[in-house]
């Protein structure tokens, strides 16, 4: 599967040669030109949070070509979005395994997680997290992390204490999955105060136990968007 997933990526350099958000010409297997990395503003390899579990990581800061990708994909269904959402994931995670000491992890040794949708709707985040697993040759399942009882949509909570309280104790990781991987990166659209990924290691170390170490574990968000800057309403059009 290692060698499959290098010729993968050989495979992808060379299909995608133009930036996926501008079709400008690349001679790199950059998923985006230097004009177009600089406007979706894809950040340095840095975490967001140090959390007692675990690193929160966001691949954007919040912009409105960010905006229009992320809540078009997220609000609007706007499907045709997924192939720029995942190239964000890509090309921030490119520097990553230098930063965060992955380079000689072996790729069927980490693990990719989603973190699940609401009930009874469909996964958007899925959509993408599958194929920024895909491109790295590491696993991906995505019904690992699963909700114990109903939440409401945090983009719809402007109150950084009721965000906590709104998802505290409301996730459980599925008991022997993640045994035997020596990272696990759950993958989110937009973290805002952090309190979904929080929950998220909260349940990665309530299954794993005191032997996991905090950078066992990267939360990676696609941007992180401050409680002002959230939607507020379906008037936003795409």
């Amino acid at each position: 599967m290692f060698i499959g997933s290098i010729l993968e990526k050989v495979k992808n350099a060379l299909q995608n040669q133009s930036c996926l958000l501008c079709q400008q010409k690349l001679f790199t297997a950059a998923q985006f030109c230097s004009s177009c990395t600089e406007k979706l503003g894809i950040r340095e390899p840095e975490a967001l949070i140090d959390m007692p579990f675990g690193l929160v990581h966001a691949a954007t800061t919040f912009n409105p070509t960010v905006k229009k990708l992320i809540y078009g994909h997220k609000f609007y269904k706007r499907t045709e979005y997924i192939a720029q959402l995942t190239g964000l994931l890509i090309q921030y995670w490119e520097t990553m395994p230098k930063y965060l000491g992955l380079s000689d992890v072996h790729p069927e040794n980490v693990l990719v997680l989603p973190i699940p949708p609401h009930q009874g709707n469909a996964s958007l985040i899925d959509m993408f997290a599958s194929r920024f697993a895909r491109h790295f040759g590491y696993d991906y399942q995505h019904d690992v992390l699963t909700w114990m009882r109903e939440v409401r949509p945090q983009h719809r909570i402007h109150e950084k204490v009721s965000r906590f309280g709104n998802v505290a104790q409301s996730l459980r990781l599925k008991s022997g999955v993640v045994s035997g991987y020596q990272k696990i990166i759950v993958v989110d659209d937009i973290t805002t105060t952090g309190a979904t990924l929080l929950e998220a290691s909260r349940a990665f170390h309530d299954e794993v136990g005191p032997t996991h170490r905090q950078q066992d574990l990267i939360c990676l968000a696609l941007t992180q968007v401050s409680i002002g800057s959230q939607l507020r309403s379906g008037e936003e059009e795409y």
